[in-house]
């Protein structure tokens, strides 16, 4: 017997240092200390966190950061040949979401999207313990979900465990590609990703 799978559209990551991060967090530290004065965003059609900003000063920072992986991402998978010229950060924002905080299954509005987990205080047996009962163990709970098509058209999720561990790393995906983000419970700090879109000049 032969095994045979069809092809997919994933994503891939990276892992940052805190020496490449420090620019960025800078200007997070800056924000968190005037929340009142920050420039918002918005995403409530999406999902439930109060906290959104944009991130402006360090995101030609990001672009050098995060927008090499688009030519890692192009090796890997098969992309559409319309999305040609030079790509650059359309937008980029700060989450800092709180406990039972969350944002619902949605695309972003661009060709690639990217999320960067800067703080994630907890870790995925803590939140895994509080979701369980006496007669009842969870085996997944405060994650990063992509959802796919698979083969016979049933809507897939893909939970990636993401805790403290993966604090600096970036996930890189298609903009289109439908994701979400479950609340946590077991801390009462921030959770602080930075996500964003990405476009091209043509």
């Amino acid at each position: 017997m032969h095994v045979y799978n069809f092809p997919n559209i994933g994503y891939i990551l990276n892992t940052l240092t805190d020496e490449q991060l420090q620019p960025v967090w800078e200007e997070v530290n800056d924000i968190q200390s005037n929340f009142e004065t920050a420039g918002t965003i918005n995403h409530s059609e999406a999902g439930a966190i109060k906290k959104e900003y944009e991130i402006l000063k360090s995101k030609t920072l990001l672009e050098e950061l995060v927008l090499p992986m688009k030519d890692a991402f192009t090796e890997c998978f098969d992309i559409p040949s319309y999305i040609q010229g030079t790509p650059f950060i359309h937008r980029a924002w700060v989450n800092f979401q709180s406990a039972g905080e969350f944002m619902a299954p949605h695309t972003h509005i661009g060709d690639y999207g990217f999320a960067l987990y800067l703080q994630v205080p907890f870790t995925i047996q803590e939140e895994l313990d509080y979701l369980s009962t006496p007669d009842k163990t969870a085996n997944q709970g405060s994650s990063f979900v992509f959802y796919y098509t698979d083969s016979m058209g049933h809507i897939k999720p893909n939970f990636l465990p993401v805790d403290n561990s993966w604090e600096n790393t970036v996930t890189f995906f298609p903009g289109e590609m439908l994701h979400g983000v479950q609340p946590f419970y077991t801390s009462n700090k921030h959770r602080i990703t930075i996500s964003g879109t990405i476009r091209h000049n043509d």
